[in-house]
């Protein structure tokens, strides 16, 4: 199972350096930027070399900053044409992000583990005071 972590501007690095503060950087983690240098097609090139270094049969998870943006559309092509084997999720929060980091997901399924990914967003927004 892969995970590739994409945004706007620095939020995969951020992303990155987040998760390495507080967990360590799991090997199956990725991360790739939209940068204000990047067009639609120099972004899908960037995505499409990293998917070309995994085996076919990896299933993989992309996460995306925003719900419809660049990154989001980029991963939700590839998953249209890769039913069932990529996911998308968008909009995840960094306990969501450390989950996917910490967690042995070996036993989950690609679908799941965005599912998870999902809920755990959902649950751990709050405010304070309550």
């Amino acid at each position: 199972m892969i995970v590739v972590v994409m945004g706007h501007g620095g939020y995969a690095k951020g992303v990155k350096l987040n998760l390495e503060m507080i967990v360590g950087i799991p090997e199956f983690m990725h991360f790739i930027d939209l940068t204000k240098e990047d067009d639609l097609y120099s972004f899908k090139n960037k995505v499409d070399l990293l998917l070309q270094e995994f085996n076919e049969e990896e299933e993989v998870l992309f996460v995306c900053d925003l719900l419809g943006a660049t990154p989001f559309r980029v991963a939700a092509e590839i998953c249209v044409s890769h039913p069932g084997k990529y996911y998308t999720a968008a909009g995840l929060n960094a306990m969501a992000l450390m989950e996917i980091g910490m967690t042995d997901n070996r036993g989950l399924s690609i679908e799941e583990l965005a599912n998870r990914a999902v809920e755990t967003t959902r649950s751990a927004v709050a405010k304070f005071p309550e």
